[in-house]
């Protein structure tokens, strides 16, 4: 029996390897080839991503296929909800933000969360399930993090390929990394994988609408004759995608601290 377990676990990372390819090419490839860039927001408006759910789908299968009983879909450890207030509170600010830009349409807020609820199922369950389980089967606790977090941010450098821009993709590689070791703090302190998927859908329904919102007022601050009046974008307005992160990056951290030393959630559930 731990011969069998045993060679299970060792197929576990190439398995999941091959799924995360899989994953990729049905996520970023599966819109099709486009003849122009589309930027990330447009697609969350332009209708249901199926590709994501396909993408979803496919790791439902794979779990299934595999009995993966340690993902960690269940209810959270008593208790450590609290563990939200930092990201709440960010939430909130960004949602008072929204209200003064002005809210999009309801048909697009309800389609934006729509997209964003499988967008932060897929991703979570891809990343923080799938693939930080299988590493967990072959390196310790630390290691199996960082690779996890280095995975999902570098995936994000492919959105290049659906906006054209591979400079801000790789941008945003960076951005979410800090996000998704947030996420991966989260999910080990709270033990479910379920606050991970409501969180970063949360998190990108609301960004999502700030940028939308905040498109809309550019339109209307135009120039008439066709020339913008806000000016090509700063350094400083580069910069401030990484002011936002940076408080999800250390508080991370901070929830990591000495997880190497202390009983885990996720794994205590999973035994």
């Amino acid at each position: 029996m731990r011969d069998r377990a045993s060679t299970a676990d060792h197929r576990r990372l190439g398995i999941a390897g091959g799924t995360l390819v899989l994953w990729t090419l049905v996520t970023i490839f599966g819109v099709g080839a486009r003849s122009d860039p589309i930027e990330l927001e447009d697609l969350t408006t332009s209708g249901i991503a199926w590709q994501v759910l396909a993408a979803g789908l496919l790791l439902v299968a794979v779990i299934a296929w595999r009995r993966w009983r340690d993902m960690g879909f269940r209810a959270p450890t008593p208790g450590t909800l609290r563990l939200l207030w930092l990201p709440g509170l960010i939430l909130m600010l960004l949602f008072a933000l929204l209200l003064a830009l002005g809210l999009p349409a309801p048909v697009t807020v309800l389609l934006v969360l729509v997209n964003t609820l499988l967008v932060g199922f897929s991703e979570e369950v891809m990343f923080r399930g799938v693939l930080f389980r299988a590493l967990r089967t072959r390196l310790s606790i630390w290691p199996a993090i960082l690779w996890t977090t280095a995975a999902f941010g570098a995936v994000h450098v492919f959105n290049g390929f659906l906006t054209g821009h591979f400079a801000l993709a790789a941008l945003q590689a960076v951005a979410a990394s800090c996000t998704g070791l947030m996420l991966m703090a989260i999910v080990l302190r709270t033990g479910s994988l379920w606050v991970a998927i409501v969180l970063h859908a949360a998190w990108d329904w609301v960004t999502f609408l700030v940028v939308l919102s905040a498109g809309a007022q550019s339109e209307l601050q135009e120039v008439p004759g066709g020339g913008a009046a806000l000016p090509e974008l700063s350094a400083g307005q580069l910069v401030a995608p990484f002011l936002l992160v940076l408080p999800n990056l250390l508080y991370g951290l901070w929830l990591l601290r000495r997880i190497h030393l202390r009983p885990v959630a996720v794994d205590l559930a999973a035994r």
